[in-house]
């Protein structure tokens, strides 16, 4: 499973320092320049509304970004983050509102990607003294103008008698892919009927979450119960096939709660360009995943209790994962239940499912959708929860490219470790079409870009399991240069790690060694000395120097990473009977 980097680690490494914290310089910014403080700018202008001029001083005081404010002025143009309202809009967005309303729809505005509320615009009105005609009032509605019909609030109808226990029958998921492309969100994941109306794209939603089929999403446990149960005793429903009722719930939950999440306000894109709840600064999916895959590299080198301790770390961490809802909770706990089973931990990843179903229930409200998914999940049968993952996973990338787009730094994260763990357990080759795909048209859109960069560094990874060792040495040597003159500190440290592992498959003891204690450094740099990712590097290195003979070495990296995990619950308590004895 490949190193999925943090959000914002709390600093940054010595080799990237003086690239962050630039000395102010009276240079004309580059395109490449504006491209990488865009969303800074984005953030400064548009969402903490500051006037222009002062974002001007604090780029250049602040992030050595020197710019005149006509450049500024030009860029916001192009860039489409003028705030400031036109009467075309306004009047655009009034007779939409009357014309949608004579038939029953209620609306959402966006002008410019920013969303207009309709008081906003009966307050333009008040303030506007001269007025165009009605000719104005019946023009063509502007490109910048957008609407929708605004989806449901993320809440799920609760489920009642929760404590029963559910088990399913099998059913069968379609196959995804022998699918055209575009075909794989059929049904109850694809709910967007895109029509063209005066020139404004308006998103009409299918079946609104509450529209949608009443048997499903009003049934309790007990109904669920009767309409899949074998047993003849109890009487069955003569409506929805009983093998689609809990795949389906689960999907539309899933896509409700991505979509209402958005749609409120409440995952935002920080100022580094990934997606976060507002108001939290969390790295806790990663540090989760990072937990799991560093525990199995140490039960893999026989290191059983160090094996134990950081899987208790990684359980320790659920609640708050839980609790604070990061935007990528769901996807990151689905890639690494799959880990786990790919990696033939079967019933860690079984106890880590009841885990998450009985601590959601606890921790969230009645309604939560969260609560719901992780339900849902854990009523489906064993021999299609792998494919019920799959299908979340899919469901949920979905809704994060409507709502980004795909290249996105948090959908393109997503897209390129489903492609990795999905489409590669199919093929590798499968799995390298979509990532050249992927990268042409990234590509497309920037040569070199943070997008073109993770998308390389994610074939180097697709290459090195393939064993194509060289091609995949000389990707991460392109990408190296551009993730460090760009002060990309997490590309870097993934890129020298894949780097280090390649040379080493290729015999290269000397580079692979320096490369990868680099890597340490600059994660241990980052994230801190008991960063689990570095734990993990710490554990390949280790038996890098026993596999060469160096035991020694090998046995003081080892008490170094012992150090770094600490101890558990289970060790307190062993003391503890050891005392009482």
């Amino acid at each position: 499973m490949s190193y999925i980097p943090p959000f914002a680690p709390p600093y940054a490494s010595a080799s990237t320092v003086d690239l962050m914290l630039v000395a102010p310089s009276k240079v004309t910014p580059t395109a490449v320049d504006w491209e990488r403080h865009r969303l800074v700018i984005k953030r400064l202008y548009v969402d903490e509304g500051m006037k222009l001029k002062e974002v001007v001083a604090i780029m250049a005081s602040q992030h050595g970004h020197n710019a005149s404010l006509k450049m500024y002025k030009d860029r916001i143009k192009k860039w489409r983050l003028d705030k400031k309202n036109k009467e075309g809009d306004m009047l655009a967005i009034l007779r939409k509102k009357t014309e949608r309303e004579a038939v029953g729809k209620s609306s959402s505005f966006r002008v410019r990607g920013q969303p207009v509320t309709i008081e906003e615009v009966y307050h333009y009105f008040k303030r506007k003294k001269n007025m165009r005609g009605q000719e104005a009032y019946n023009a063509p509605t502007p490109s910048d103008v957008s609407c929708r019909t605004p989806s449901p609030a993320p809440i799920v109808p609760p489920f009642e008698n929760d404590t029963q226990i559910i088990t399913t029958n099998p059913y069968s998921w379609p196959d995804q892919f022998a699918q055209p492309e575009g075909a794989q969100y059929a049904n109850a994941t694809e709910n967007l009927d895109d029509t063209e109306m005066d020139g404004m794209v308006v998103f009409t939603p299918e079946r609104t979450f509450s529209e949608y089929n009443e048997q499903i999403f009003q049934c309790t446990l007990h109904d669920m119960y009767n309409l899949i149960s074998d047993d003849q005793d109890i009487p069955r429903s003569p409506s929805t096939p009983q093998t689609l009722l809990i795949p389906e719930r689960l999907l539309l939950t899933i896509k409700t709660y991505v979509d209402g999440s958005f749609e409120q306000g409440s995952w935002v894109t920080s100022e580094y360009g990934y997606c976060e709840a507002r108001g939290t600064t969390s790295n806790t999916p990663f540090e989760f995943g990072e937990y799991f895959s560093s525990a199995v590299s140490l039960l893999d080198r026989g290191l059983l209790v160090e094996f134990r301790r950081l899987l208790s770390k990684a359980f320790s961490v659920v609640e708050t994962l839980i609790r604070t809802q990061h935007p990528r909770t769901l996807d990151v706990i689905i890639d690494n239940m799959m880990y786990l089973r790919s990696s033939g931990f079967h019933d860690i990843a079984e106890s880590l499912l009841n885990y998450l179903s009985r601590i959601s229930k606890i921790l969230l409200t009645k309604d939560s959708p969260m609560a719901h998914i992780w339900q849902l999940i854990s009523m489906l049968e064993a021999d299609s929860l792998e494919q019920g993952l799959i299908e979340a996973w899919r469901c949920g990338l979905n809704a994060f490219e409507k709502a980004l787009g795909c290249l996105h730094t948090s959908s393109l994260d997503i897209n390129l470790a489903f492609i990795l763990c999905v489409y590669g357990s199919i093929s590798d080759s499968v799995a390298e079409a979509h990532l050249r795909r992927l990268l042409a048209q990234a590509e497309k859109e920037s040569r070199i870009s943070r997008s073109t960069l993770a998308i390389m560094t994610y074939l180097g990874w697709n290459l090195y399991d393939q064993r194509r060792f060289a091609e995949s040495e000389q990707i991460l040597l392109d990408v190296l240069p551009q993730a460090r003159s760009n002060g990309w500190y997490d590309l870097e440290a993934d890129a020298v790690e894949l780097l280090a592992r390649s040379q080493h498959q290729q015999d290269n003891k000397s580079s692979a060694e320096k490369n990868l204690r680099h890597s340490i450094q600059l994660t241990r740099e980052a994230w801190g000395m008991a960063d689990p990712h570095a734990m993990r590097l710490m554990v390949f290195l280790m038996g890098w120097l026993r596999e060469w003979g160096r035991e020694e070495e090998a046995d003081q990296l080892q008490a170094e990473i012992t150090e770094a995990i600490g101890r558990d619950d289970i060790d307190e308590e062993l003391d503890g009977e050891l005392v009482e004895h």
